[in-house]
């Protein structure tokens, strides 16, 4: 029997999407640095202060072809997002999904979910990888920033470590 309290709960939360990916380093099924950064900055600076409000998506998007070793190493690199979401009690559902490019994976999830946010991780590309990326297309949060149907945060990990830092120095500074 379905409890419409519940129900009505879970339509005013606010519904955060979190594209993921893992380390593009050989045999490391790690999150990337980004990923990370994209997660923490969203647990510390909207979740944490109000948890009940916000049920998080975790989304990694794999290729089609991707073999059974690849998928589990998908599985194994989020349950260190769903670990992080445990760990303050914010509301999570994670899931892999497939597709022959994962900026169009991205953005029909964030239609089909109706999500409130996207947020993604972004990096600084070198010289080389901004050369491909012209060759390739857009990369994954540039194209998200424009054709994502819900406001979308991209997240470096250089902003976070500038987070973590002025952090510590308040703590420091009020003792």
């Amino acid at each position: 029997m379905e409890n419409p309290e519940q129900d009505s709960q879970e339509q005013q939360r606010t519904h955060i999407l979190v594209a993921v990916t893992k380390s593009s380093k050989k045999g490391y099924p790690n999150p990337s640095k980004r990923s990370r950064a994209a997660l923490e900055w969203i647990l510390e600076n909207i979740v944490r202060h109000n948890v009940d409000r916000f049920n998080l998506q975790i989304l990694h998007v794999q290729y089609p072809n991707a073999s059974d070793e690849e998928y589990e190493d998908g599985v194994n690199m989020l349950e260190y997002f769903e670990f992080e979401c445990h760990k303050i009690g914010a509301a999570y559902v994670a899931w892999i999904a497939q597709g022959p490019d994962p900026k169009i994976v991205i953005c029909n999830e964030v239609e089909r979910l109706n999500a409130d946010l996207l947020v993604m991780g972004t990096g600084k590309l070198g010289s080389i990888r901004r050369f491909f990326n012209r060759i390739r297309g857009e990369s994954a949060s540039a194209f998200c920033l424009k054709y994502a149907e819900c406001p979308v945060i991209t997240v470096s990990e250089k902003a976070t470590k500038r987070h973590i830092a002025l952090q510590e120095l308040r703590q420091t500074s009020s003792m």
